[in-house]
């Protein structure tokens, strides 16, 4: 094992020799992103196939006697199987787009190399066995990780290795939707990046190549089937922008749910008894509503075609010979379960993504609308509506309508609908925004202050960490220590500054400068305490560092005490803090 590891290394490095006497950077980067877009695009295609072969096993005729039982079932199996994976082999898995996310704001974009696989293996149990989420989350997360690792092999810096884990998600989602445009417009949206026109060539290859390797291995299957699309008509405007508004309303509900979920499960401290209590509440869900098993493309097309047979018939409520507010109020149930069963099989245990949930949604969503208008005697084109509101509720939710738009414009080939899925995209989005300013991807980030942004000096600052700044190299000395003694002990010092601490509590400070004014007085200070000064400023160890750097910014201190839980911790230098932050200045900035 080591000899190989040996020969590879050998291998890397006379490759990395031979490509910095032959190719220049750029073109490096150019063929590297191909690569990326390849391998991502070929990690979508493998996921996909072993996520529908887990379900047709599941799913297979001689189980067909106890298939409802299994929809009790099946789902806590794939969950189990995945906690199995996660505690006896020691698997993290994460949900890919906050991964890569958190990654990119808090780790310098280093992702785990065990991040490869692990959440691929979880993602095909989950969904394979009823898991009400999708493929994508995980497929980005898994082709995050190559891109992060094979930067890191190659020996690149910062700014490329964000490119490539761009690259690698862009190639990914071209891959399983089939759409390398709003691919591409996601990685800008989503990621928030800072690129230059030569960092958008390796994007657009990226992803391109990631749709080509997706085209080229697909069995000719779709994800959804769109018939019936003719060209807009400007009548409908006011019943467009009504939908914006209830895209909008309903994407705050599924942040709020998806929030509130993770805040249910992770009260229950113990793993197996959340995934078990997760999988059963899922597992009900399902019993009683069959459509929310799975990924749920069938039911999008049921709901494009107007099939209400095919979304309401398996339900436990009967439908037939009901009025159509009967049938609306199912309808918006149903819209209204899936944001919770998707955010039960992820914070239960279960490995998924947000993609295929949100378009359910606003699939079911834009149906019931239309159901709505005909009862107050409008006529609207069904399956116009239905596609835009799933372009909204996705804008609404994950904050980002150019990708809603280009998605549903690519893969329903519904380009006359540009306009309202303009219109609509971007009145939810504003709407949403205002009411819940943060995505489903990035509020666990801003709760802990990790938001990657275009600013580039917040997105420098959000890569420092406190042991970069953190001076611990003081020396305290007991408030009742002589003031001789004290000044004995700071001249010993190689800092001009002793720090007065009792119980692990900072109480001041003794500087040359205190020391000065005390022995002008009259009667000079018998102990360290009645000569230091006292502590006006702190700031916490466990704020963000945007939020200490405001508070240091305020104070004319080169040494500003921290605390942590009341205790004193040490002091942030302003010193270090400038040296540091030039430092990640450079690395972001850098182009190789």
């Amino acid at each position: 094992m080591k000899r190989t590891r040996e020969a590879i290394d050998l291998i890397l490095k006379r490759f990395l020799i031979w490509r910095a006497q032959n190719l220049d950077t750029s073109t490096f980067i150019l063929l590297v992103a191909v690569v990326t877009g390849l391998i991502s695009g070929l990690v979508a295609v493998v996921l996909k196939n072993a996520a529908h072969a887990v379900r047709e096993l599941v799913v297979a005729e001689r189980l067909s006697d106890i298939y409802q039982v299994g929809y009790f079932l099946f789902p806590l199996i794939g969950i189990s199987i995945v906690m199995v994976l996660r505690h006896n082999l020691k698997w993290r898995m994460r949900e890919g787009i906050p991964m890569a996310l958190s990654a990119i704001a808090k780790d310098g974009g280093i992702i785990p190399r065990s991040a490869m696989y692990t959440s691929f293996v979880g993602s095909a149990f989950t969904v394979g066995f009823g898991g009400s989420v999708g493929l994508e989350g995980p497929t980005v997360g898994t082709g995050a990780a190559i891109g992060s690792n094979l930067a890191r092999w190659l020996r690149l810096g910062f700014k490329q290795r964000i490119l490539l884990i761009s690259c690698a998600t862009a190639g990914a989602l071209g891959s399983i939707f089939g759409t390398p445009i709003a691919a591409l417009v996601f990685t800008l949206e989503v990621f928030s990046l800072d690129l230059t026109l030569g960092a958008l060539v390796p994007l657009l290859l990226a992803s391109a190549t990631g749709s080509l390797t997706g085209l080229l291995l697909s069995d000719g299957t779709t994800l959804f089937t769109v018939s019936g699309i003719g060209k807009f008509e400007p009548q409908f405007i006011p019943q467009y922008i009504g939908l914006g508004l209830a895209t909008a309303i309903f994407s705050v509900y599924v942040k709020r749910t998806h929030l509130w979920s993770m805040s249910l499960l992770e009260n229950v401290r113990r793993p197996w008894f959340r995934a078990v209590s997760g999988g059963l509440l899922l597992g009900g869900a399902i019993f009683l509503i069959p459509p929310l098993y799975g990924e749920g493309f069938s039911s999008i097309t049921a709901a494009l075609q107007g099939d209400l047979a095919a979304l309401l018939d398996q339900s436990f409520i009967p439908w037939h010979n009901q009025s159509a507010w009967v049938i609306i109020a199912l309808l918006l149930g149903l819209a209204l379960m899936k944001s919770l069963a998707a955010g039960l099989t992820i914070h239960a245990g279960g490995v998924g993504g947000m993609f295929a949930p949100t378009l359910f949604m606003g699939a079911i969503l834009g149906l019931a609308y239309v159901l709505m208008l005909e009862q107050f005697g409008m006529d609207v084109p069904s399956v116009h509506f239905v596609l835009v509101a799933m372009a909204g509720l996705m804008a609404g939710v994950m904050h980002a309508p150019l990708t809603a738009m280009f998605m549903i414009t690519e893969i329903s080939g519904g380009y006359p609908l540009i306009l309202p899925l303009m219109l609509v995209s971007a009145l939810s989005f504003f709407v949403s925004r205002s009411l819940s300013p943060h995505s489903i991807y990035t509020a666990p980030l801003a709760a802990a202050g990790g938001i990657w942004t275009s600013d580039r000096d917040k997105a420098v600052l959000s890569l420092i960490h406190w042991d970069d700044v953190l001076e611990r190299g003081i020396a305290d000395v007991e408030p009742l220590l002589g003031f001789d003694e004290a000044v004995q002990r700071l001249m010993a010092e190689h800092k001009n500054m002793l720090a007065i601490v009792e119980d692990g509590r900072l109480l001041g400070t003794l500087t040359w400068d205190d020391v000065r004014r005390a022995q002008r007085l009259n009667q000079p200070p018998l102990l360290a305490r009645d000569a230091m000064s006292g502590i006006s400023y702190q700031v916490d160890l466990n704020s963000s560092m945007e939020d200490a750097v405001k508070r240091v910014e305020r104070m004319d201190q080169w040494y500003v005490p921290v605390i942590d839980k009341g205790q004193w911790a040490g002091f942030l230098s302003k010193a270090k803090l400038f040296e540091v932050y030039r430092r990640r200045l450079r690395e972001v900035s850098q182009e190789a």
